[in-house]
């Protein structure tokens, strides 16, 4: 789809601008339109995959992975709160089409406005809420939530920012690997991260380590993509109502629906700055929908090592980032 009929000129003169205006009258022109989503990075079977703002899909093969296995991002920013989904029915494998939740959340504070029924007022009172409310497949409860959270990110990756979401059995990595950079200082845009998944988790399961620190000539380019509209668009979108439902992304395993219990962090940990403080509660997994028109499994192909963190030069390392 050509963009040329909805461009703005670069140069805008300076009387022309007035942002909280714009973002409150432009808001009601907006609000019920669907003008896309965000192009985003998905996760697919352990695998990564990149769906742009008109829903198509192209999976990332191991010559597109640093090391063949991982995913080179710099995080710029995350959405306050959590995502929260609903879905009264179990998951069910052979389902084709994506249903939408019975309710969910934007904030992790109330039911969306959109939300026909919504299942309680508020989300910290919901039963669904609550951990043991979870349903595996078989329709058997589960220490988890019925209710999945999720982390909304965004992220730069080879001159592009897009949309991450942390799944919920991946979410206490990532809050061990926040935490560790904090207790040493170290801000999450100043860093490349690696995400991988845990090989001996029997569903997708993250994890996170530093791949390399950004180079100092590289921060002020990145700083200015942090405060860009395409970030302020994934993590404080102007109008959640014109956006539709959201819908689940992974493809969740029949079998491990409704599972809790997270894999040993220890390695991930060790990989990062410091030692991790013991996580207070397991989180649930993630209860999916197949997402329609999936593309084929990525191709088995041999990996092209990418040069380790230590040996990069910081010339090597803006280049990976598309600056």
């Amino acid at each position: 789809m050509s963009t040329d009929l909805v461009q703005i000129p670069k140069d805008i003169p300076n009387y022309a601008v007035s942002i909280a205006t714009a973002k409150e009258i432009n808001a009601d022109a907006l609000a019920g339109i669907s003008t896309g989503f965000p192009p985003s990075i998905r996760i697919k079977r352990n695998g990564f995959r990149i769906v742009d703002g008109n829903g198509d899909e192209m999976n990332l093969k191991p010559n597109d992975l640093a090391g063949g296995e991982f995913l080179d991002i710099v995080i710029l920013a995350a959405k306050p709160g959590l995502n929260k989904v609903y879905y009264e029915a179990a998951y069910d494998p052979n389902q084709v089409e994506p249903t939408a939740p019975d309710c969910f959340s934007l904030d992790g504070v109330t039911p969306d406005k959109t939300v026909a029924k919504p299942v309680n007022p508020v989300c910290a009172t919901c039963p669904m809420n609550a951990f043991g409310s979870g349903r595996n497949a078989a329709g058997q409860p589960t220490k988890g939530k019925a209710c999945a959270d999720s982390k909304i990110l965004a992220v730069f990756r080879k001159g592009s920012v897009y949309s991450f979401k942390i799944p919920p059995a991946s979410l206490k990595n990532f809050g061990l690997y926040v935490k560790n950079l904090t207790n040493r200082g170290v801000p999450l845009g100043n860093v490349i991260t690696y995400v991988g998944f845990d090989e001996d988790a029997d569903y997708s399961v993250l994890q996170f380590r530093v791949g390399a620190f950004i180079p100092e000539s590289a921060k002020e380019a990145l700083l200015a993509v942090s405060k860009s509209q395409e970030v302020g668009d994934i993590v404080r979108p102007m109008e959640y109502r014109a956006l539709p439902p959201p819908q689940t992304d992974a493809v969740v395993d029949a079998r491990t629906a409704g599972v809790v219990t997270g894999p040993k962090v220890q390695s991930t940990a060790e990989q990062t700055l410091a030692t991790p403080e013991k996580a207070a509660e397991p989180v649930p997994s993630r209860r999916g929908r197949p997402k329609a028109n999936a593309t084929t499994e990525q191709a088995s192909e041999p990996a092209t090592p990418a040069a380790s963190a230590a040996v990069m030069s910081d010339d090597e390392i803006t280049k990976a980032l598309g600056l």
